[in-house]
């Protein structure tokens, strides 16, 4: 594996990382680790988790349609460090092969370095290095994986992108959609079933539904998404990620896609 420095990126792989570095989540990252554990509870509570930064930052690449395949990369066990596996990072496939890997949440290896570092001053946030073989199980800091998982991320394989591009916080629709799942009259003919189902799998997740009308499916670009106003108004003081979003100023309201078909910035 080799350092890379971000000049030396290509550009689309640069615009992502400058977008995606402005979330609040990132400073708490980036001062590992001099957090509090107030803010790592929180960091973990609002989805900035190892897993949950890697999903959104694969997102944000396909979203400035970078050049090269995306992929989701889960390390299980470490062989330099038992505390260095459960560990998530994007790896990104260029046009010419060569695998480059970028990890927002390394720094929480302070304490696993070597040779040590305790205040991580070489340790920059995102990391970045590039594959000397494909699909090598090495990660700089921790070594290398027993096992290493990678599911390559497409547009439609989640529900989106609901952050808000300059805050970094939850976008909701400012009124319901014409064919919203909470309107009277069951608009979209669901099985009272199925929208409870929704409902408990949102609330397990301590997150939200998406409204359908804005999702990657319907042509809508990643990056245009927002939660479900009915969602929102019915379910959202159940919702820990809705609690937060208002506890930190949220959320951005965004009009319906039958009022406003251009995207969401």
């Amino acid at each position: 594996m080799t350092p890379v420095k971000r000049q030396r990126l290509p550009h689309s792989v640069r615009e992502a990382i400058e977008k995606f570095e402005s979330l609040p989540a990132i400073a708490i990252w980036r001062d590992f680790p001099h957090i509090t554990q107030g803010e790592l509870r929180l960091t973990f509570e609002a989805g900035w988790d190892p897993e949950s930064m890697s999903r959104a930052f694969a997102r944000t690449l396909l979203e400035r349609q970078v050049d090269g395949e995306v992929f989701l990369t889960y390390g299980d066990e470490s062989t330099r460090h038992s505390a260095g596996g459960d560990h998530w990072w994007v790896r990104i496939v260029l046009p010419d092969q060569r695998e480059l890997n970028i990890d927002w949440t390394a720094r929480q290896f302070y304490n696993l370095e070597q040779p040590h570092s305790p205040q991580h001053q070489d340790l920059p946030c995102p990391l970045v290095w590039q594959s000397d073989q494909p699909g090598e199980p090495v990660h700089p800091v921790t070594g290398t994986y027993l096992l290493l998982k990678s599911q390559q991320v497409g547009v439609n394989d989640s529900c989106g992108d609901v952050r808000d591009g300059r805050t970094g916080l939850p976008r909701v629709l400012s009124s319901r959609c014409s064919t919203c799942i909470f309107r009277p009259g069951n608009p979209m003919h669901l099985d009272p079933s199925q929208l409870d189902q929704m409902v408990l799998e949102a609330l397990a997740r301590g997150s939200w539904i998406v409204c359908h009308d804005t999702l990657p499916a319907t042509g809508k670009p990643v990056g245009a998404q927002a939660i479900c106003r009915g969602f929102w108004d019915v379910h959202g003081p159940d919702s820990l990620g809705c609690r937060i979003t208002a506890a930190l100023g949220g959320p951005i309201y965004a009009p319906p896609p039958t009022e406003d078909d251009s995207p969401v910035s």
